[in-house]
């Protein structure tokens, strides 16, 4: 009876001790990992946060000063445009996914559910009569999903504001067909001046004027992601990763970042991941969302016709 004690004691001493010694032992990639992957997630950051104090976890995602994020310059685009659409297969180390490369910037469209209930990027796709898209925005209510997360703009007007936000994270498309990207401290003025056709509040900035932006290693951890840039010709290039499933782990920031500007992208941004992450091509979901077949309810989408 005793020997069989000792062989109970001696499961939770183990598990204790792989605890500790991942946890807070030698491994710090492992810790970077877990800390990155579970704070830029909506639902388990507690799997941080009850293991690690607030000051290391900000030192380990590295989170940004306000302001502090590049700003698309005033160059002009080549416009060398035309009809071409390209789909494309990604394959990483640890990851799948899709990438859509569009010619010609002005087939692109930014819409918003209705009723302020989300929808299916299926539904929107077929709704709007288009080819295939992406999501874009992330929701503000957990049930519905039809209430924009942050600032969104829609044919030049503020169709939803992130009062609550101090400075604002923005990508979109201006009047002259060029994806702009930038931090911005005046939801009204600084916005405003850039002279959106349409745009949407998401981080963090992947490139700017051709530059990579530096991360902290292992940034945004393993995860579905999406992404939308612009090479220097105009064309617009969208990317979709799959992750938390056994064929494709996820990406991180870096990984998504590298992919796009491997593809020639010099102004990119990174948008809502996880469970959202969906991509329509011809009329039906081309890659595999996390949360099953059609992906989750999204509050708006980047269209193309």
């Amino acid at each position: 009876m005793k020997t069989r004690k000792k062989r109970w004691l001696l499961i939770p001493a183990v598990f204790l001790f792989l605890f500790l010694f991942f946890f807070y032992g030698p491994f710090e990639n492992f810790r970077l990992i877990w800390i990155n992957t579970a704070m830029h997630t909506s639902r388990f950051q507690i799997l941080a946060t009850l293991f690690y104090t607030e000051e290391y976890i900000n030192r380990v995602i590295g989170r940004v000063v306000p302001g502090q994020e590049p700003r698309t310059d005033d160059s002009v685009l080549i416009n060398a445009w035309d009809e071409g659409i390209t789909f494309a297969e990604i394959r990483g180390n640890h990851f799948n996914g899709f990438i859509i490369r569009i010619n010609d910037p002005r087939r692109l469209m930014f819409v918003q559910a209705t009723e302020n209930k989300g929808n299916l990027l299926e539904q929107l796709v077929e709704k709007h009569d288009a080819i295939g898209g992406i999501n874009a925005s992330g929701y503000a209510d957990v049930r519905q999903r039809g209430f924009v997360w942050g600032t969104a703009i829609v044919g030049g007007q503020f169709v939803a504001r992130c009062s609550e936000c101090e400075y604002h994270v923005i990508g979109g498309f201006s009047k002259d067909h060029k994806l702009v990207v930038g931090s911005f401290n005046d939801e009204e003025k600084e916005i405003i001046a850039k002279q959106y056709l349409w745009a949407f509040e998401f981080f963090p900035i992947l490139i700017a004027n051709g530059q990579k932006v530096n991360f902290p290693p292992f940034s945004g951890g393993f995860a579905p992601r999406t992404a939308i840039g612009q090479t220097a010709q105009g064309h617009v290039l969208l990317v979709v990763v799959d992750g938390r499933q056994r064929a494709s782990i996820g990406a991180t920031f870096e990984d998504l970042q590298t992919i796009l500007y491997a593809n020639g992208a010099i102004n990119a941004i990174n948008l809502d991941g996880g469970s959202s992450s969906t991509m329509v091509f011809q009329g039906r979901v081309v890659n595999s969302p996390s949360d099953g077949d059609e992906g989750r309810l999204i509050p708006n989408a980047i269209l193309f016709r």
